[in-house]
């Protein structure tokens, strides 16, 4: 199945993908049209954050940002402890697969880590297809970190930023460190949770695993691939698939998790390597028995904390180099 004939999944894991199953979360149906699934993965989603990290006090405002459509919506996460200022920031992209997802659904887990790591964080609600195709979260996500480096609107240090996501935002984190590299923006950080990096779909985990059994259908995210990327582009583009990137030195201290039932896997995995071979400082963990999409199901799994409280030690550690 997965390369390992003697893997397992976490108890805790198949405990939730039974409960998942039966109640009919993670089946979109095959009869709806695009635009319906695309609703359908949006409701489920906002429905699966429900099982997130426990609510935690933070500190908590929205900036709004010249951006592509006028102003974009961030959200700034401000730890309960004092902060030193100016203050080290993460940028984080959500995940969603480009056409779902959104702030609210990670308000938990950013406030754990910005807590955690004792920096604030600012969640970009970038632009989402089908309404808005590539390149536009792209285009977002680039203006919020040129923002972030450069306001006077919140306390922070140009020295001390990082960049993360999950999923599809950790497609978009990888390429908006490649573009940092380019135009000569420092970056403490990388964060890439289990992040799409290939739009082909062509791994052999998307082959293996991409049955909808651990979450993820094949099928699925190629509708989303097809609803966010206009038609005849280039899919190895590395705008548009960073794992395509042919120079990745110099790049930002990467920290990349894993997981060994995730279809996504063997495109973080190859990244990793990558990038440890262009000489780049990494940190890559592929998580035993575990599944795509850990951070957003973080409080009804043992893993989600461990998750959380290693990315903020590894922020932690970026920040204070």
């Amino acid at each position: 199945m997965n390369g390992n004939t003697h893997a397992t999944l976490d108890p805790q894991v198949a405990e939730l993908l039974a409960k998942l199953h039966a109640a009919g979360t993670l089946t979109l149906g095959t009869t709806l049209s695009a635009g319906e699934k695309i609703a359908a993965v949006r409701a489920r989603m906002t429905s699966i954050a429900q099982l997130g990290f426990p609510p935690e006090p933070i500190g908590m405002r929205e900036a709004f940002i010249p951006g592509a459509p006028g102003k974009l919506m961030t959200r700034v996460y401000i730890p309960q402890r004092e902060l030193a200022l100016p203050a080290p920031a993460l940028l984080y992209c959500h995940g969603g697969g480009f056409v779902a997802g959104s702030l609210d659904n990670y308000d938990t887990a950013l406030a754990a880590l910005a807590n955690r790591a004792a920096c604030l964080v600012v969640s970009v609600a970038y632009r989402l297809a089908p309404e808005h195709p590539y390149p536009a979260a792209n285009e977002d996500v680039w203006a919020a970190l040129q923002w972030l480096s450069r306001t006077t609107e919140i306390n922070v240090d140009p020295r001390r930023i990082a960049v993360g996501g999950d999923s599809a935002g950790g497609l978009l984190a990888a390429w908006v460190a490649q573009k940092a590299r380019t135009e000569g923006l420092p970056l403490s950080m990388q964060v890439l949770l289990y992040p799409n990096l290939d739009t082909t779909v062509s791994s052999k985990s998307w082959q293996e695993l991409g049955t909808g059994t651990y979450g993820l259908r094949r099928d699925d995210m190629l509708d989303w691939y097809d609803a966010y990327l206009p038609p005849g582009i280039d899919r190895t583009d590395p705008r548009v698939s960073p794992a395509y990137a042919t120079d990745l030195a110099g790049l930002a201290p990467a920290l990349i998790i894993t997981a060994e039932f995730d279809p996504l896997r063997d495109e973080g995995n190859a990244y990793a390597a990558r990038l440890r071979d262009a000489g780049v400082p990494i940190d890559h963990y592929c998580w035993p028995g575990m599944i795509h999409g850990l951070l957003l199901v973080a409080g009804v799994l043992d893993a989600g904390t461990v998750l959380v409280q290693r990315v903020s030690d590894g922020l932690r550690s970026a920040f204070h180099r």
